[in-house]
Order: structure tokens, then sequence, then C-alpha cells
């Protein structure tokens, strides 16, 4: 599993940051900025749309669902994973409404990368929202962020790479 990119989309639909990550075998070639807010709007727009789809509940389900408050034409997740031969696609909506977006290689599982998202939006809260600097809705340039989420995701990457690989001397010696 390799980490490509990531993107954070304010709940509004701004892109408030975007890294490439340096990755071996990456599909993802540097684009100029108006191609990642092209691709930040769509994905945020896919999301939304996604949001709206009701999902397919039997008559007890929905009486259940009706008495909870929420509204019975949404979808609380909206799009969680697009997946297609040579990348995968993750996205996770805070509670706040920040859209982490990560983009991964084709052999990752949503349950591996839940956990990076969660330390993604941590390192947001700490580094981010806590600065005396940082004006709500505006592209986050804060250095020290930027340093602690290339540090994070390069580390995660090797972190499960070397888990692979030794799983794969396990099973290779075991034979």
């Amino acid at each position: 599993m390799q980490i490509y990119s990531l993107y954070l989309i304010s709940r509004s639909g701004s892109l408030l940051y975007q890294r490439d990550i340096d990755s071996v075998g990456s599909p993802i070639t540097e684009q100029n900025s108006n191609d990642y807010l092209v691709i930040a709007s769509n994905l945020h727009g896919m999301h939304a749309i996604a949001s709206k789809f009701k999902p397919n509940l039997s008559t007890k389900e929905e009486n259940n669902f009706n008495k909870s408050g929420i509204n019975m034409n949404s979808n609380k997740t909206g799009l969680r994973c697009i997946k297609t031969d040579t990348f995968n696609i993750f996205l996770h909506q805070t509670v706040t409404g920040l859209k982490i977006i990560l983009i991964t290689s084709s052999d990752t599982i949503e349950s591996e990368i839940s956990s990076l998202q969660n330390e993604i939006y941590r390192l947001y809260s700490d580094y981010v929202m806590k600065s005396p600097f940082y004006n709500l809705e505006m592209p986050i340039r804060i250095k020290w962020f930027d340093e602690v989420i290339i540090n994070t995701t390069k580390k995660y990457n090797i972190r499960v790479n070397i888990n692979t690989n030794n799983t794969n001397k396990i099973s290779t010696s075991a034979k």
C-alpha cells in the first residue's frame, strides 16, 4: 500500500490543502493549481450527491430511521471510496465538515486507511486550528503542518511496506 496524494477540502468545497506524497510507482503526475482545484471540486460535488442517496430500508428500519430525527433522504457518510485498477480514492468527512481525501495504491483496504485519516484530522486540529495566524476557509500555508503531514504519510508508507515485506518473507520461508 502506498499513499500518493492528500487533499483537505472545507465543508463549503474550498481546497484548503493538497500534497502529493513521494511514493515509488505513483501514477499521480504533478498538476498545475487549477487542476488540483478542479479535482477537489469534483470530489466535493460527488460526495454531496452521494450523501443525498436514500438508503434502501425495510418498513421496520424506515420507522426506526424516522424516529431518529434524521432526514430520510440523507446518507450521513456520503461517498467513501472510489476504486480503480491503478489507484483508490478514500474520502472521510469529519464532524466539522472537513473532507480528508487520500489517493492510494489499488491494494489499499478502507479499514487500513481510517487510522491515518483520523491522525490527519488530529494533526489538522493541532497545527492548523490552534494557530493564531490561520483564517478559516483559507488555504493552509503552515510550514510545520506541511512537514508533519509529509513525515506522517511517509512513516505510514514505510510501516505498511515493512509489514507487507515481513509477511512475504515469512510465507516464502515457510514454503
